[in-house]
């Protein structure tokens, strides 16, 4: 019997401390993602998270649900697609698929060019967006706040 989720998902989800089976309410599910509960409600209308229907109104999520929709945002990663790499998250000029997208430190330095230092130093200058917390040890950038300063 094969696992709904990947190696990856589970080695993450393991230095997180986040068990895959793990269930999640609507609450917990946009603290752990750091939104809005609004925004996980609109991401399950649009298919974009996977859930458990729990009632006709009550939805909850499997740890691994969670953890396969972050590393999708933060990274090239996808579920369904998970040994080839996907040319649009490689082009920081694709459009209708970055809206909300994460990227990581080594993402943001071929975008702009920039050392993580100099982009340190700009952050605490308020000269550059800010970082967003993906967890206990990671960071990412919104892609759409570094386009913005870019085309500043």
């Amino acid at each position: 019997m094969s696992l709904p989720f990947s190696d990856e998902i589970k080695n993450i989800g393991d230095e997180m401390g986040v068990s895959m089976y793990q269930r999640f309410t609507l609450n917990e599910a946009s603290l752990f993602l750091h939104c809005t509960k609004q925004i996980v409600t609109g991401l399950v209308e649009q298919h974009k998270i996977h859930y458990i229907q729990i009632t006709e109104k009550q939805v909850e999520f499997f740890g691994y649900h969670l953890l396969q929709y972050l590393l999708a945002q933060t990274s090239d990663y996808s579920p369904k697609n998970r040994d080839s790499k996907q040319t649009e998250t490689n082009n920081p000029q694709s459009s209708s698929s970055d809206i909300g997208r994460i990227i990581r430190a080594k993402e943001l330095q071929d975008i702009t060019g920039l050392s993580r230092t100099t982009i340190w130093r700009l952050e605490n200058k308020d000269q550059f967006p800010r970082r967003v917390s993906l967890g206990a040890n990671s960071v990412g950038w919104r892609l759409s706040d570094v386009k913005a300063w870019l085309e500043e």
